[in-house]
């Protein structure tokens, strides 16, 4: 069977980037000759032509295109697995136990589609405002703010480099032009005091040690008189029908897991104390609940589905590993979940949405 290695790989991706084996050459660090002879093995190991040589440029066969969109794909999904794992390997993103998967982007995306109206009917700022997202992840909220206040400007921050790669693609699918992204701590933010009008944080104080820390360094970046609008959940909130202990069960491994590595997944019952002990004014706290039954089938589907359930099942293995709940339990406590989602079924959790003034 014929054998195609990764440096096979980059050489039809350089390539067809390229155009000429002299330009691939000296892009691979490679001299012409030793280019030539990669090639003509690959062709042998494939049993057939890659390219033809037309006036000193290499031109694609049939076969030849075939493997080179396999070899772009390849090379991008190996790239995505390297961020992915050094981003897993330190000990800032630790905290966050959803992963950083195609199907966790996903199951964001349909969370802040789901809920939108819900959460955003009132995230407006005034016009021209400077606005700080914190913890943008993969730009599922920041697309729905973002356009919605076209008429301002939103620098989005994360830790996550892959996230931040996702969000842009969003943001350019969306053909959305008033945001800028960078790499940042949110517990050091490169910016100097009293930067931002106002300061959006959505789903991101759950997950970090030291909320107060976070609020703080928040607080400092943000003007006197600004705004920092906060979303969070609240797990503790969750009843449905038909009730379940196992379904109870397997809530609550996402908050034990969670609170093992720092977290938090009740906190949105705590955001005004937290607020108020990080020295902010004119606090209101606003309970956002999701009830969904069968007169509401795209928060069926969009909620509990994709949302909710989709949520618990990503932490399975992390769960069991842990020994923080059985594979009995988990699986049926899944299966609960989604019966609520069946007719007959309901469901409610609650999120809670806070606004605060810096003085």
């Amino acid at each position: 069977m014929a054998s195609i290695e990764i440096r096979h790989l980059k050489l039809i991706d350089t390539v067809a980037a390229v155009g000429t084996l002299k330009n691939a050459a000296e892009k691979l660090f490679l001299t012409q000759s030793a280019l030539s002879h990669q090639l003509k093995e690959l062709e042998s190991r494939l049993g057939t032509q890659i390219f033809y040589r037309v006036n000193n440029q290499l031109v694609f066969t049939t076969s030849g295109k075939e493997l080179r969109d396999a070899s772009k794909e390849i090379l991008e999904r190996l790239k995505q697995a390297e961020n992915n794992i050094q981003e897993i390997g330190q000990d800032h993103m630790k905290s966050y136990i959803h992963g950083y998967s195609q199907e966790e982007t996903t199951r964001l995306n349909d969370q802040a589609n789901s809920i939108a109206e819900l959460l955003h009917w009132d995230s407006k700022w005034k016009k021209g405002s400077l606005i700080l997202e914190a913890g943008c992840g993969v730009g599922a909220q920041t697309k729905i703010i973002a356009k919605n206040n076209s008429d301002s400007t939103f620098i989005s921050v994360d830790l996550s480099t892959t996230s931040l790669e996702k969000a842009e693609a969003s943001i350019k699918e969306h053909n959305i032009k008033n945001v800028e992204f960078k790499v940042a701590d949110l517990l050091h933010l490169p910016f100097k005091d009293g930067h931002f009008d106002h300061i959006f944080v959505c789903f991101v104080l759950e997950h970090i040690p030291h909320p107060k820390e976070a609020l703080q360094e928040l607080k400092r970046v943000l003007k006197p008189g600004g705004t920092l609008m906060i979303i969070e959940g609240d797990h503790g909130s969750t009843y449905f029908y038909p009730d379940s202990l196992s379904a109870q069960k397997v809530v609550q491994a996402q908050v034990t897991l969670q609170q093992q590595k720092g977290g938090n997944a009740n906190i949105g019952r705590a955001l005004y104390p937290l607020l108020l002990d990080s020295g902010f004014k004119n606090i209101t706290i606003s309970p956002r609940q999701v009830y969904v039954d069968d007169s509401k089938p795209e928060l069926v589907d969009g909620f509990i589905k994709n949302t909710f359930t989709a949520m618990v099942r990503g932490i399975t293995e992390e769960a069991l590993a842990k020994k923080i709940i059985s594979k009995e339990e988990i699986n049926n406590g899944i299966n609960d979940l989604y019966k609520t989602a069946e007719g007959g079924g309901t469901f409610c959790y609650t999120f809670f949405k806070g606004i605060a003034i810096k003085d």
